[in-house]
């Protein structure tokens, strides 16, 4: 390898949601000539304290905790890039106000986008910084095209032979079924709602199907115990949230949801979706409007016996590609890492030789339910050498807890 092109500094949050995604980004980068910090959130934060300036890779945070993590990123002086995890369905005005304020979009370099949608809300909003914001998709997403979702093949394999023709119910409750307990408050009473809503499905859907296997895949932010206790009596029914949901997804032969993105990812997979909506919208979600509608316990059923007996369609609705830009060959992370060659960063060190005082980045300051380890980043990188039919030697070091860095040899 000649002369690097720079330090680029990834935090993971929600292991199970961006892990893959993040790593995909970061064995590109890495074979591009970046030299890649990457783990959990906090140490990564510490980590760009400590090591030389390069580029910042937010996530995207509600208003308090991005202030925080942009502030401190843009003082140690790094350029930030940021990629919104929560931009693919946003409220306009909300959206604005809680993850997108104008004083903290200044410090951004490069704002990706999911697509038009969340492009036009913040260019409209910031006319003078529009040009910041830039459409590339999601990496998320790009493990769904041909190329990359066969990285899943073996472990939805397994699934399968573990749990035969399983449905899939995925729920996105944290505002009502919090890990902390229930926020019982009148403005989540939508989501209270919708919560027991599907405590009533799933337990008819029980009933009804005794044959079938339903996995129950909650939020990560919700209270999984909450849903061990209320189906701990319903043999037929599993409750477990583990790993990447693209191998869930491609395992199961149906997916149940109401808003989840988790429906957009199974419909780019081709899989069944049913959007059960048993409260009236005003207007419907995006991933509302995929897939078979049922507004009640009978018309889900209806729509099971559909699909089994493959007497169902599935259409598009022409209005998901404002929000999220994705091509069957074409790729989040490239656009992104093109991004970051445009990018100038003062006094950038190239010589990828920075010596790291370990004892400093050895222990996390807060307890995390988070664990990356150096095999599981080699096993993902040596399935993404098997797809580029090469293998690329990319040097992977621990320098602290959760914390890795990763440059090409």
């Amino acid at each position: 390898m000649g002369e690097y092109k720079g330090w680029l500094y990834i935090p993971i949050e929600v292991k199970v949601r961006e892990r893959d995604a993040k790593l995909l980004v970061a064995y590109y980068a890495a074979r591009e000539g970046y030299i890649v910090i990457i783990g959990d959130h906090y140490m990564v934060e510490n980590a760009a304290d400590k090591l030389p300036k390069g580029i910042f890779y937010s996530k995207g945070y509600p208003h308090g905790f991005r202030k925080r993590v942009l502030t401190r990123a843009s003082q140690n002086g790094h350029r930030i890039v940021e990629l919104d995890e929560e931009g693919l369905l946003i409220k306009d005005t909300m959206y604005l106000q809680d993850r997108m304020l104008k004083n903290m979009l200044q410090l951004v370099t490069k704002e990706f986008c999911w697509g038009p949608n969340q492009y036009e809300v913040i260019s409209k909003a910031y006319p003078d910084l529009a040009k910041k914001c830039v459409i590339v998709g999601n990496p998320r997403f790009d493990l769904l095209t041909p190329k990359y979702k066969q990285i899943y093949n073996k472990e939805a394999q397994l699934l399968r032979n573990k749990y035969g023709d399983f449905i899939l119910i995925n729920t996105r409750f944290t505002q009502y079924n919090n890990a902390r307990g229930k926020m019982d408050t009148p403005y989540y009473k939508y989501i209270k709602q919708l919560y027991y809503y599907f405590i009533d499905l799933i337990k008819e859907l029980s009933e009804r199907f005794p044959n079938e296997t339903f996995i129950l895949r909650p939020h990560p932010g919700e209270d999984i115990r909450s849903y061990h206790k209320i189906f701990s009596n319903e043999k037929n029914v599993r409750v477990i949230h583990e790993g990447n949901i693209v191998k869930w997804l491609m395992a199961a032969k149906v997916i149940i949801h109401n808003g989840c993105t988790s429906a957009i990812e199974g419909y780019y997979l081709d899989k069944p979706v049913i959007s059960y909506i048993p409260t009236k919208e005003t207007k419907l979600e995006i991933p509302n409007q995929l897939g078979i509608r049922a507004s009640t316990i009978n018309e889900v059923c209806k729509a099971i016996e559909q699909i089994n007996n493959q007497a169902y369609t599935m259409p598009k609705p022409e209005v998901l590609d404002l929000y999220c830009y994705w091509q069957k060959d074409k790729y989040a992370y490239h656009s992104i890492i093109e991004a970051f060659d445009d990018i100038a960063i003062p006094t950038r060190d190239i010589s990828g030789r920075f010596v790291i005082d370990r004892g400093v980045l050895t222990k996390s300051m807060r307890k995390r339910r988070f664990s990356l380890t150096k095999q599981e980043i080699e096993d993902f990188f040596s399935l993404l050498d098997g797809i580029e039919g090469s293998l690329n030697e990319l040097e992977i070091v621990p320098i602290g807890q959760n914390l890795f860095k990763i440059k090409a040899l």
